[in-house]
């Protein structure tokens, strides 16, 4: 504890309850985790603090990623300052640190002793979905379960189904792991294009396995350091930067891709319409979607929260009368999931009212594409399609997690 006039403080975690911070936090320690999403700090000073400019550049929170936070500072009495959540929330299984600079002054000038940091993990709010209630609520649980039922049924053969099955809290066989060791021995580590690599990482985690060592081969150095992953364009880039964030990956600063470099590539490939396409022309809807997703960790970044609107104002446009989405002039099952992905990554719901069309939200047009059988059809009245099947779950999973207050990762 600092002693005599020195300016020292303490960080309000709930009323009544102090905790100094008279130490620097280790990088790796987390000195708090929490579940409000707005949390609101109060940094308590033994002090009135000379509230100015210099003060309010001096306190800042940082995401993982060494991003600085928009958010507001200001002075709730003369010795407590308090730093607002950012308006879209802090997002769950972030990590964030609350830095108080050391220029930071007393009314009589007596600065800080030295800097100090605050650790804080944003935890998952635990609450009991039966109290929760939204909108379509009970056709998507129902529809979640049928469609996993028949998956789990015929059995996992595609990364994004055992994906599916994981973030539907289902089991995922041994012999899942066990193929992808045997594709990779198999090709001697080699498959054919980067998203093949990417694919195959965000398949992983639903096996438990350790993406630097499957089958003796580091995936994720297959995609950093891929020399091909710039023929492959925006696909590779979005797929990219979604594989090293599914888990928060090491990414080393000398690789030939890190993260922001891929941010920069999805941002350099924008249609001039404000979207993503795989050929840069015009915007769809898909690749929209999945650029929506990629960025939404980084939508603190000003250059990328710009991007992220107008990728989201787009979409309405795009939107057709049924409240589906079109790829070739051809409204499909595939379209609808990726937008509503993209939507819920960064906490927009894909129901509220700029996506209702003639009174039909995207979830009343993706229904469209049921199928007896427990799947989805790539378009309306066909038979069922894998990957449109797979790609419903994660889009109805979504969207579940966002309306009940759950972690809305989509890998």
């Amino acid at each position: 504890m600092l002693k005599n006039k020195s300016l020292y403080i303490k960080l309000s975690l709930t009323t009544g309850i102090f905790f100094s911070l008279c130490s620097y936090a280790k990088a790796a320690e987390i000195n708090k985790e929490i579940d409000d999403i707005h949390k609101t700090w109060n940094i308590k000073f033994n002090q009135e603090v000379n509230y100015d400019a210099e003060t309010k550049r001096e306190i800042t929170i940082k995401d993982s990623n060494g991003n600085i936070l928009e958010t507001e500072i200001n002075l709730k009495d003369g010795k407590t300052i308090t730093v607002s959540s950012p308006k879209e929330g802090y997002k769950v299984g972030e990590i964030y640190t609350l830095n108080i600079g050391g220029k930071v002054r007393s009314k009589e000038l007596k600065l800080i002793k030295a800097p100090r940091s605050y650790t804080f993990k944003i935890k998952e709010k635990i609450s009991n979905p039966d109290t929760v209630d939204y909108k379509h609520k009970e056709i998507v649980n129902t529809t979640i379960d049928t469609t996993i039922n028949s998956i789990e049924k015929k059995g996992i053969e595609t990364e994004w189904e055992s994906i599916a099955l994981l973030k539907a809290g289902r089991i995922i066989p041994d012999t899942y792991i066990k193929k992808i060791e045997g594709d990779l021995k198999n090709s001697n580590g080699v498959l054919a294009q980067p998203t093949d690599y990417e694919r195959m990482i965000l398949g992983l985690p639903a096996a438990k396995a350790d993406p630097t060592n499957v089958a003796g081969y580091n995936l994720l150095e297959k995609v950093y350091n891929n020399e091909d992953l710039e023929s492959q364009g925006i696909n590779a880039y979005v797929y990219g930067l979604i594989a090293l964030d599914s888990k928060s990956y090491d990414v080393p600063d000398s690789v030939m891709w890190t993260r922001k470099k891929l941010v920069e590539a999805i941002l350099d490939n924008r249609t001039k319409d404000k979207g993503w396409d795989f050929a840069g022309i015009k915007a769809d809807p898909d690749m929209t979607g999945m650029a929506l997703i990629a960025l939404a960790p980084y939508k603190n970044e000003a250059e990328v929260k710009k991007a992220i609107d107008e990728g989201v104002k787009k979409l309405s446009d795009l939107q057709t009368e049924n409240a589906a989405f079109s790829c070739y002039d051809l409204e499909n099952c595939e379209s609808i999931c990726q937008v509503i992905m993209g939507l819920c990554a960064n906490g927009i719901d894909p129901t509220e009212d700029r996506f209702v069309k003639n009174k039909k939200t995207m979830i009343d047009a993706l229904m469209t594409f049921k199928t007896a059988d427990g799947g989805f059809s790539h378009i309306r009245k066909s038979k069922k399609d894998s990957k449109a099947t797979e790609q419903a779950v994660l889009a109805l999973q979504a969207y579940k997690n966002l309306k009940e207050n759950k972690s809305v990762k989509i890998y």
